[in-house]
């Protein structure tokens, strides 16, 4: 893949400077065949270790699979150089055929912007935009989020959660939810998590803590450090780059976490547990009035579902007489 910036440093570079490199990226070269020009477009270009790294190799494979040009730009909140974030925006659609953008700011921008380039396609990621230019594809996040306050509930139930400072195991379950901002999408999320507490644990408590940003791990840090003096027992964070620090912090005070997006288990050792869920299917079908629940079992192996229903005893027909008709 042509690397025209190193991505480590893209928010130090100058709008003028990221269009160069956009235009140098999806360039085609002499003599070689018109591929798709994909911009995919970032708040924050340094690795997190979740959802902005999911997304580069993504992009990364469809540039090895697919053979389309690719260029990863930085559209920080704060614009750079006097210029905006909408205008680093507007400089990728107009020299890309796709721009795939995620976050509530782009969003914004992509509702303000896309019936300006008609001829340019936009992919939406985790929200919903009608425009006949725009793709959107979101997740059941909320149903994630309702296994991860699940999976915490039972844990606690059968002794399983360490208890922090003077507190008891057997004391109701306190948890401390860190998200990177103060967005919808994560609100949802946070209903999730809390319906999932409560299922074996109607009393629980869970606090909210919000880090201020995506991209500082210092926040998260001092966010999570906040949190933790709280003596909750874990602590569930969504907070993008700003979560390593939060990371960091529970490893410190030895807590569980629950993290999403990507599997941090070489960062956190036994402490961290990671979940992503792409949605929920289920099928109903007559099986007989003769059959009795608790004789029907169930087996799920090698993504295979077994059901074993019993088969009913057959059943008497009813005594027929004839009568003869002269």
């Amino acid at each position: 893949m042509k690397k025209c910036f190193d991505i480590t440093r893209l928010l130090c570079l100058s709008v003028l400077l990221s269009v160069f490199c956009v235009s140098a990226a999806l360039a085609a070269s002499p003599g070689d065949a018109p591929g798709l020009r994909v911009a995919l477009l970032l708040e924050d270009a340094a690795p997190d270790r979740g959802w902005n790294d999911l997304l580069r190799q993504g992009l990364e494979q469809a540039q090895k699979e697919l053979g389309v040009r690719t260029a990863a730009v930085v559209a920080p909140p704060q614009g750079s150089n006097g210029l905006t974030q909408e205008g680093i925006f507007q400089a990728a659609a107009r020299q890309a055929d796709l721009v795939l953008l995620s976050g509530a700011r782009l969003h914004e921008i992509l509702r303000n912007n896309a019936a300006n380039f008609r001829q340019t396609k936009f992919g939406c990621i985790d929200t919903g935009i009608r425009a006949a230019n725009i793709m959107c594809v979101t997740f059941a996040d909320e149903q994630a989020a309702f296994l991860a306050g699940a999976l915490l509930s039972q844990l606690h139930k059968h002794g399983l959660l360490p208890a922090p400072g003077a507190r008891a195991k057997a004391d109701e379950l306190t948890l401390g939810w860190l998200a990177g901002e103060d967005d919808p999408q994560l609100k949802s999320m946070l209903n999730g998590f809390v319906e999932g507490v409560r299922l074996e644990s109607p009393g629980a408590r869970v606090i909210n803590g919000v880090a201020g940003s995506y991209s500082s791990p210092d926040k998260g840090r001092a966010k999570a450090e906040e949190l933790l003096g709280l003596d909750i027992n874990a602590l569930a964070v969504l907070a993008g780059r700003s979560g390593l620090g939060a990371v960091e912090a529970a490893i410190a005070q030895g807590r569980p976490l629950v993290g999403v997006d990507k599997d941090q288990q070489d960062k956190a050792g036994k402490y961290i547990r990671q979940e992503r869920y792409a949605g929920a299917c289920s099928r109903s079908f007559f099986v007989g009035e003769a059959v009795k629940p608790e004789e029907v079992s169930a087996k799920y192996e090698d993504g295979i579902l077994k059901l074993s229903v019993p088969k009913a005893g057959e059943k008497a027909l009813p005594k027929t007489t004839t009568i003869a008709i002269e």
